[in-house]
């Protein structure tokens, strides 16, 4: 899923620096692309949940995976001009992934429906080619109809009976998403300032290098329109982050960590767009300085001296691989005890416990608990029921001695 979501990003990298007209080798497709993946992981709230807890990926992960794809193919079908039988082809192609990716969960659906009811907005207002319109509306309407009926599903979802009946009023509702949105936002400028200046920094110094004494920036060769779309980004941002956090206000809670990674995927997507922003802007201004070869030289040295924070990253992200490496032997050992003792006709189980890590809940005392309910229905027994056994040579007795084997 992770070098899936890297080929999605990097194909949206392209979409997007192709749509604004901007130039460059393939290469630095892959380079932003690789670039957006390796720091929105980084800055991970919680990389074990994320990434590597099933439950939170096919819920929280895998609709960010392919929502990059939807969105750098909607990019490419809007720069293709398709007319008759291919463009209705293709406005049923992106209902039907917008209705699949929004089924996901809450979040991503409500971030599509508000990310393409602007992008209506911004089109039939804006957009003064009527034919062209048009096809615009359909297209972007297609993936704002999906989205919607994907909400509309979800309203028959059995989870919504679990739901506390005295829900949010409206204004509740909008106050609550504003405070998480707010929060979310200062906690992350607070927690996370370096990570934030490599994100403008790095993407700034590269495409100042790329386009110094260049004319030819595409639609951003005017300094007022990359002015102006620099601030409308951390606008937009603001107003995807609440649609997402809606959902969990409405569900009366602040989003879980998991549920905060995709705030700091789009944070990382607006920090680095920004980044190259300022980069087009300087590459463009008359400074004396800029002019300078001297400032290649700085240019240089600047990523040279960047290029040890994400090494760095890279070296304290390994020093946990022995702890995982050890629960990972530890969890098949004990997943490997289980289906011998059901190979030997025991349907209640009694099993060592482990400790819960990175707020994933592990197996209970009490096998009525609904996670020790689930793995029972997993693995095919009637329960089962984890004890705690302190020590190495305590677990190596219950393995050799009171396994069960020998009853």
């Amino acid at each position: 899923m992770l070098v899936l979501w890297g080929a999605g990003l990097i194909f949206l990298t392209r979409q997007l620096r192709t749509m604004a007209g901007l130039e460059w080798h393939f290469l630095m497709d892959v380079f932003f692309g690789a670039l957006l993946a390796f720091l929105s992981v980084l800055i991970a709230p919680n990389r074990f949940q994320s990434f590597f807890w099933r439950s939170a990926v096919s819920v929280h992960f895998a609709p960010q995976v392919f929502l990059n794809f939807l969105v750098a193919v909607l990019l490419f079908e809007i720069r293709s001009d398709r007319k008759g039988m291919r463009l209705i082809l293709s406005g049923l192609a992106l209902f039907f992934s917008s209705f699949i990716i929004g089924g996901f969960s809450e979040p991503p659906v409500a971030i599509m429906i508000v990310g393409a009811g602007l992008a209506l907005a911004y089109i039939w207002f804006l957009e003064k080619d009527k034919v062209r319109r048009s096809a615009l509306l359909f297209l972007t309407g297609s993936v704002f109809a999906g989205a919607i009926l994907a909400l509309a599903t979800m309203v028959f979802s059995p989870a919504l009976a679990d739901l506390d009946k005295e829900l949010p009023s409206f204004i509740m509702l909008i106050q609550r998403t504003g405070q998480y949105t707010y929060h979310f936002l200062a906690d992350t400028v607070r927690v996370l300032p370096l990570p934030i200046l490599f994100n403008i920094v790095c993407p700034a110094v590269i495409s100042f290098v790329l386009y110094r004494g260049s004319q030819n920036a595409g639609i951003l060769s005017d300094s007022q329109k990359i002015l102006k779309v620099a601030v409308a980004l951390p606008i937009l941002l603001v107003i995807l982050i609440a649609a997402g956090f809606s959902t969990s206000a409405y569900g009366q809670s602040y989003p879980a960590e998991r549920a905060r990674f995709f705030a700091h995927v789009l944070m990382t997507i607006t920090l680095v767009m920004e980044g190259v922003l300022a980069g087009l802007w300087l590459a463009r201004v008359k400074w004396t300085l800029m002019k300078s070869v001297y400032i290649e030289y700085a240019a240089i040295l600047t990523l040279l001296v960047m290029a040890f924070y994400p090494i760095r990253s890279i070296f304290l992200v390994l020093r946990s691989v022995p702890e995982y490496s050890v629960r990972a032997q530890a969890w098949d050992r004990r997943d490997a005890h289980i289906y011998e003792l059901r190979a030997r006709g025991q349907t209640d189980l009694t099993i060592p416990q482990f400790d819960g890590i990175y707020d994933v809940k592990e197996l209970d005392s009490l096998p009525t608990h609904w996670v020790n309910r689930c793995a029972a229905t997993y693995y095919g027994v009637d329960s089962i029921r984890a004890i705690p056994v302190h020590g190495a040579d305590a677990l190596e007795e219950y393995y050799n001695y009171f396994g069960g084997y020998d009853q």
